[in-house]
């Protein structure tokens, strides 16, 4: 039996849905890609969502619409997905990594403060796994600075309740639609904002600077190609329409897994807050290297947390991250996800009773 970390379903809806744009000519982005915008506004509470090929090029956009250039400073957390970093340090900005706090591996907010230098331009905090950064109080003390708060919610769509989704109280939040994610277009992403002046400048730079691109009378800025398609917005809306039962297989999925855990030694769980949707089930294990070699000698696929972020020579660690090599060495993602079968997550759990 071979149980993979995640499981994609994709049925005959989306299938039609692709279709219907094929055979009506909507391929690169057009009205599709608009609407899935406007829905996705909607449903988060915003003025502006811009769909982007990747949750990456959502980072570099927002990256490029703040004018982050050489000389300036961003700080990131040291617990997260390299891509986070790798959107400002592509535009020549320093990179500075932070600790993440001790009871959650978020950004911690005090420690982050205190690496702020006059260079800083951007603070990133990340959703981590769908749990929320404290953005209200990030931004209440960055309050007159001039440093943009950008959150990475690349991991977090949908996370937080109606009123509260993740990524809401940003100045640009980033998202992402991967193979990974509660919802799923294989690959894209998108940035919202509740800024008029941010939101037009990111719109000109996804479409090479200019307004117009059939006319391409007039460049206002040094933009790039960041254009959606309406093939991967058509199976966006499909997705977007079965997100409430996304979130509630997702939510159920790592209650199994909660439930056992608290009855099992040498396992803790993360403290997770009302209304956050975790994303893959993760659990810290005193000895997560025997973890995974037990479960993958059982056909079943568990994911470690990847190397922190200070490993990468082009990044700078003013202080120790402690915590976040702590989180590096514990942390295990087991199989989870909004289309797991149920039978694989109980699968899961025998077998880690039976060690």
């Amino acid at each position: 039996m071979k149980i993979n970390a995640w499981n994609t379903k994709l049925g005959q809806r989306e299938a039609q849905a692709v279709y219907n744009a094929v055979m009506g000519r909507h391929l690169s982005e057009g009205e599709i890609v608009k609407e899935l915008e406007n829905k996705i506004a909607g449903f988060l509470g915003v003025k502006h969502v811009i769909c982007v090929p990747n949750g990456s090029s959502a980072l570099l956009l927002a990256m490029m619409g703040i004018g982050i250039q050489p000389g300036d400073e961003v700080i990131i957390p040291d617990f997260t997905f390299i891509a986070t970093g790798h959107a400002p340090k592509l535009l020549g900005a320093g990179v500075i990594v932070s600790d993440v706090m001790e009871d959650r591996p978020l950004l911690d907010i005090d420690k982050a403060l205190g690496l702020v230098t006059p260079k800083t331009k951007a603070v990133i905090p990340v959703d981590l796994n769908g749990r929320k950064a404290d953005i209200k109080r990030l931004k209440e003390e960055l309050k007159g600075t001039g440093i943009y708060v950008v959150e990475d919610s690349c991991q977090a769509f949908a996370s937080g309740g109606a009123g509260s989704y993740a990524g809401k109280e940003a100045d640009i939040a980033c998202y992402s639609f991967a193979v990974t994610k509660i919802m799923t277009t294989a690959q894209g992403g998108f940035v919202s904002t509740d800024s008029d002046e941010l939101a037009g400048r990111m719109r000109l730079l996804k479409m090479q600077g200019m307004e117009n691109i059939f006319e391409s009378d007039v460049y206002s800025l040094a933009g790039f190609n960041l254009k959606y398609t309406d093939i991967l917005a058509a199976v966006g809306l499909v997705q977007f329409d079965r997100l409430p039962e996304k979130i509630n297989a997702s939510v159920k999925n790592y209650g199994m897994y909660s439930e056992t855990f608290k009855q099992m030694d040498g396992f803790n769980l993360i403290p997770t807050m009302d209304n956050e949707v975790v994303y893959t089930p993760d659990v810290l294990c005193d000895d997560s290297r025997s973890v995974r070699a037990y479960l993958e000698g059982c056909g079943i696929q568990v994911r470690p947390a990847g190397k922190c972020l200070h490993n990468a020579s082009y990044f700078s660690m003013p202080e120790n991250c402690k915590n976040a090599g702590w989180y590096e060495e514990h942390l295990l993602y087991m199989p989870g996800g909004p289309d797991q079968p149920e039978e694989n997550i109980k699968f899961v759990i025998e077998k880690l009773k039976e060690m």
